[in-house]
């Protein structure tokens, strides 16, 4: 399952820092996955995301030390433009 993660507040893909949820979208199948609340601690998100095995974070922005640390955790950090969700994933994966 090849999965992406979307930083999202309110249906809209947004910064890594101002996101309330992070949305699972499976390349594969063509669906949302999952709908999780974004841990506080970044030190967690591994252990959240481990059971979708993703391996990029869609975000409109995102901190330099934040990068670092998702790098480190194997993600490779997509910036994209801010939009509603379902129009980006309609765009790209349709």
């Amino acid at each position: 399952m090849a999965s992406i993660v979307f930083t999202c507040k309110n249906n809209e893909i947004v910064g890594f820092n101002e996101a309330e949820e992070l949305v699972v979208y499976d390349m594969d199948s063509k669906k949302i996955t999952a709908r999780l609340k974004k841990p506080r601690n970044i030190e967690l998100l591994e252990d959240i995301l481990e059971e979708y095995d993703p391996w990029i974070i869609a975000t409109v922005e995102v901190d330099p030390e934040i990068h670092d640390q998702l790098r480190e955790m194997g993600f490779k950090v997509e910036i994209v433009k801010p939009s509603k969700l379902n129009d980006y994933i309609e765009e790209v994966f349709g």
